[in-house]
């Protein structure tokens, strides 16, 4: 699976391209409007969205992973089951996970703060946009 991130000169053609896709190697691919995520220190991976990890007021790393005082990239922790959430203390998943309930919630109320993720399209004055 690949990620690219596509800037569009006019609303219009981004909204084209969300509604009927584009051919990339010969194949159709779907694109979405690229909205803004809650913020997660990266440190102690907190999406309370009141600090980043330059200023984070943990004294000590967080994994990701397992929730241990450790750096995330010496985690020997491999299989999924072992995974455990440091946002909602649940195993299975990791910090980082969208299926978090806690990042969902979160996702949830940002989306909802925001205008701009409440439509699929860009609006414009076609009123099928809005």
């Amino acid at each position: 699976m690949a990620h690219v991130v596509m800037i569009f000169t006019s609303k219009k053609s981004a909204n084209h391209t969300i509604k009927f896709g584009l051919m990339v190697d010969s194949k159709k691919v779907y694109g979405r409007k690229l909205l803004p995520k809650p913020t997660r220190c990266l440190k102690c991976h907190s999406f309370d969205g009141t600090h980043i990890a330059t200023e984070c007021p943990q004294e000590h790393d967080t994994c990701r992973t397992c929730r241990e005082h450790h750096c995330t990239n010496t985690c020997e922790i491999k299989d999924p089951i072992q995974y455990q959430c440091i946002n909602c203390n649940e195993k299975g998943h990791t910090a980082w996970s969208r299926e978090c309930p806690t990042f969902v919630q979160k996702w949830e109320a940002h989306r909802r703060r925001h205008d701009k993720a409440r439509y699929i399209f860009f609006p414009t004055e076609d009123l099928l946009t809005w």
